[in-house]
């Protein structure tokens, strides 16, 4: 490359180009010159696009590049917001609005996404779209218009709004004839009239809460408060087969039924146990005894999902015959049964799904009980400030209020785990 002016006084050698100086202190300056290069490029692209009238196509192709740019605007515009979005733990997100969530099913119906699709894009769980599904159907409070439609004329100007708004193309005649074909019959002046007004704006109502059917019960010490819960443990990675109707049963030698106790106050696993099939009432009454025998104690309170078998009269005569307050877990609720459903996680994720799960039981119960050990030993808990179940279940000094060990300590100890 030859440069375009080339100073006479400077011999280059053939095929190099002279260096250009740096202005002083230029990298505090690229910040800037970024967002400069960009507003350049910006005027230009106006520029270019300032065509004069009658050259239909190539106006039709500057306003499909500016279509395009102000697409991939928007969506970086969306990633960025998403980001920081998505920083926030879980928990400290804000809900949606009924309306806004009336709004994102909407959105899905047009779009088509799936469920995991829409949960993704909104993020939010499966669950909670799966919920605000059940909430149109029940026609419940978590689903609700921008605002109380309490006469008929409001609700027609919400749909005609947001046919208008999700499909921009179609015209004041066709709305009205896809209207007539639902039954709501409205002229093309009706339906120009309401397109043309403000669009309804969201209110901005607190969300509604349902009140709890039954007072929470807190665990104060050991025994206090036990919970229970049934999870099914596939003997293979699943249940799917090509024939109908597509899944295996979940009895043995397919699947086990594995029962965990927890203990609410030191998140220790008491016992379980482990069954070839779903467990009757009497099963469950039965291991709990056995559990109970075990421990030499017995709980307080108990507290369950509304599954069959802790609904069955025998289970409740036999928490009667016990002295033992039953308790149920609030349907779709955070916290009910939420600490016995992690450790069952907990067990899945660190034991069934990394080894090959036994067919024999005494072998599955060796190596359940060989986890649970391990849990209630040597895992610490961030509820539980790093202490273990055990250490917290019979007050035992925590390991990790030790002192500091001093370096030499630790290079021994190095030294002695290298041999």
């Amino acid at each position: 490359m030859t440069p375009i002016f080339p100073d006479p006084d400077i011999n280059l050698a053939p095929g190099t180009t002279p260096e250009i100086p740096l202005p002083k202190g230029w990298s505090a300056l690229t910040l800037q010159t970024i967002l400069h290069v960009i507003a350049l490029a910006r005027i230009v692209i106006l520029n270019a696009g300032n065509w004069p009238t009658g050259c239909d196509e190539l106006q039709l192709r500057v306003e499909n590049d500016r279509l395009r740019a102000e697409n991939n605007m928007l969506q970086r515009e969306i990633a960025i917001k998403d980001a920081r979005f998505a920083r926030l733990d879980p928990k400290k997100r804000p809900h949606y609005q009924p309306s806004e969530r009336l709004e994102i099913l909407a959105i899905r119906t047009m779009r088509g996404w799936s469920t995991a699709q829409v949960a993704k894009r909104f993020q939010v769980t499966v669950q909670t779209i799966v919920n605000w599904i059940r909430g149109v159907v029940n026609n419940n409070e978590t689903i609700q218009m921008p605002e109380r439609v309490n006469r008929y004329p409001d609700f027609v100007r919400y749909i005609v709004q947001q046919l208008k708004s999700f499909c921009p193309m179609l015209g004041r005649y066709k709305i009205a004839d896809i209207l007539a074909r639902a039954g709501l019959h409205l002229s093309a002046s009706t339906v120009k009239r309401i397109v043309d007004e403000p669009p309804m704006e969201p209110t901005n109502a607190v969300e509604p809460t349902s009140p709890s059917t039954s007072p929470t019960v807190q665990a104060w010490y050991p025994n206090h408060v036990w919970s229970v819960d049934l999870t099914v443990v596939p003997s293979t990675d699943g249940f799917w087969v090509p024939w109908s109707p597509n899944a295996l049963a979940q009895v043995h030698p397919y699947s086990w039924y594995v029962m965990v106790v927890i203990d609410h106050y030191s998140r220790r696993i008491m016992g379980f146990d482990v069954f070839e099939q779903q467990p009757t009432a009497e099963d469950v009454g039965s291991a709990l005894e056995r559990i109970s025998k075990e421990n030499n104690t017995k709980p307080k309170h108990l507290v369950s999902d509304q599954g069959t078998q802790f609904v069955a009269n025998e289970f409740r005569e036999w928490c009667n015959e016990k002295d033992v307050k039953q308790r149920f877990g609030a349907i779709s609720k955070h916290g009910s049964i939420a600490v016995t459903e992690r450790v069952i996680l907990t067990y899945k994720d660190g034991c069934t799904r990394r080894i090959l799960v036994p067919v024999s039981r005494s072998e599955m119960i060796r190596e359940t009980q060989l986890f649970f050990e391990w849990y209630n030993s040597h895992r610490p808990h961030m509820s539980l400030n790093g202490k273990t179940p055990n250490e917290v279940y019979f007050h035992r000094h925590a390991a990790n209020a030790n002192p500091k060990r001093n370096t030499l300590v630790l290079k021994n100890c190095f030294m002695f785990i290298s041999f």
